[in-house]
């Protein structure tokens, strides 16, 4: 089987459970920056410490959470069998403040240092385009789930911390 479908070929695309826009509609906007994040989230954990690479796939199957909300009509959003919700928002909240006990940030800091810390930045910077796109469609009425955002808003700080690790050899120790 193809994973040629043709279907997009006349510039619109599906969202879940049937429902067809264009592809420069404000969801996929939105759900398609979280794809790029999970991207650079890739390339992050193919060259973490082991320490850090489950923490990092968690973060990329949370998005995956976060990204059938933003592909699915409002209207439709009780059909998923699961959303992003307090429990990421509390994962994630935990997380900064565990790092925070070991990181302290005390000037400006330029990516670069090593290349999981760049690929995390980049992942943060992606995640913020989502970010911003995500309050659009709150804005606009299309999404109506506040953890999406805070969830969203914290797992940047929480990638901006790990960045800050990595580059410099620190292991934050796990709870």
């Amino acid at each position: 089987m193809s994973i040629v479908t043709r279907r997009g070929d006349d510039g619109n695309t599906d969202l879940w459970f049937a429902d067809r826009v264009p592809k420069y509609h404000p969801q996929v906007q939105a759900y398609g920056a979280l794809d790029e994040a999970k991207a650079a989230l890739g390339l992050a954990r193919s060259t973490a410490p082991e320490w850090l690479k489950p923490e990092i796939l968690k973060i990329q199957k949370d998005l995956y959470l976060v990204s059938s909300d933003l592909a699915t009509l409002r209207g439709k959003l009780g059909r998923l069998a699961e959303r992003v919700g307090a429990e990421q928002v509390a994962w994630a909240d935990a997380q900064v403040a565990r790092y925070e006990k070991e990181i302290q940030i005390t000037d400006w800091v330029i990516s670069g240092d090593s290349p999981c810390g760049a690929a995390l930045d980049m992942a943060l910077t992606i995640i913020r385009r989502g970010e911003r796109w995500s309050v659009k469609l709150r804005d606009e009425g299309y999404i109506d789930n506040p953890d999406l955002l805070v969830y969203l808003n914290r797992v940047s700080d929480l990638l901006f911390l790990m960045a800050r690790a990595v580059d410099r050899g620190v292991e934050v120790p796990s709870d």
